[in-house]
């Protein structure tokens, strides 16, 4: 795997998805480790999904949850999901075919 530098969790979002598409969400979270600091964030109510607190190299900050091997981020008043466009999918489909 390529050295890949994580500055900023959000904007880099996609890329990192798919870079991580095919790891598990603890793969996921040790290769976090590897590119910043992670933090479990204290859960108010014991049904509540495990958030994580993100901290980047550079000291950049987001917290987020993993839904199904992708990430979901959690900011003032907003939620979202980390996809890749359909631009990249038709590259990759391409790539792949014989």
């Amino acid at each position: 795997m390529s050295t890949f530098h994580l500055i900023d969790l959000i904007s880099q979002a996609k890329a990192v998805q798919l870079l991580l598409r095919d790891k598990s969400a603890e793969e996921k979270i040790e290769w976090l480790s590897a590119h910043g600091s992670i933090t479990l964030k204290p859960k108010q109510q014991q049904d509540e999904r495990q958030c994580f607190w993100f901290e980047s190299t550079i000291k950049v900050n987001c917290c987020f949850f993993l839904d199904d091997k992708e990430f979901v981020f959690l900011g003032d008043g907003t939620t979202f999901k980390a996809r890749p466009t359909l631009e990249h999918e038709i590259r990759q489909a391409i790539k792949q075919t014989p």
